[in-house]
Formats: structure tokens, sequence, C-alpha cells
């Protein structure tokens, strides 16, 4: 059975394992960090002060100003039925009503 711990026979195999470990790290590092940045800045085409009509079957369709834009989520202040209530939806269920 191969141990990676143990020493081999020629030397060659233990700093090898090191110098991986430490390469590898922050290759790794770096990509987690940038699909993370990718994640998190969802382009949206809509900005704070928008009016915009929303369409959901959990929400139903409401109109109302942008409030706030977090990610894909946006912030909706609602004119009526229910006014001022703040309801989010995904920036891809939204549409300018004209």
């Amino acid at each position: 059975m191969f141990d990676p711990r143990s020493r081999d026979t020629l030397g060659v195999l233990v700093p090898v394992l090191q110098w991986r470990r430490f390469v590898l790290s922050p290759r790794l590092r770096q990509a987690l960090s940038r699909a993370a940045e990718l994640a998190k800045a969802a382009s949206s085409p809509f900005k704070v002060g928008d009016y915009v009509s929303g369409d959901d079957p959990f929400n139903g369709r409401q109109e109302g100003v942008i409030t706030t834009i977090n990610g894909s989520s946006i912030g909706l202040r609602t004119t009526a039925p229910m006014a001022g209530a703040v309801v989010y939806y995904d920036y891809r269920q939204l549409r300018k009503p004209w």
C-alpha cells in the first residue's frame, strides 16, 4: 500500500508532494474567490428609483418603485393594493410597464 507521508527510497516524492500542496492552494483560492465574485455581481438592468411591474406566480402582478438591489433580488415598494409594502422579486421577473 502506498503511504504519501512516508519517505520514498529516492527522496524525490516527498519534496514534490510538499511543493504541489503550496502551489495548488493559491490557485484554488483564486478560482473560488473569482467564482464568488461573479455569483454576487448579478447585472441588473434596473436602477434604484425605476418604476417597474413585477409578475410572479406567488407574489402576483404588482407595480412599484425599486428601493433595494441585492444581487439578483430586487426590493419593490408597491403602490396598490398593499401601499408601502416591500415585495422582493428576481430581476428577471420585472418589466417596465410601458
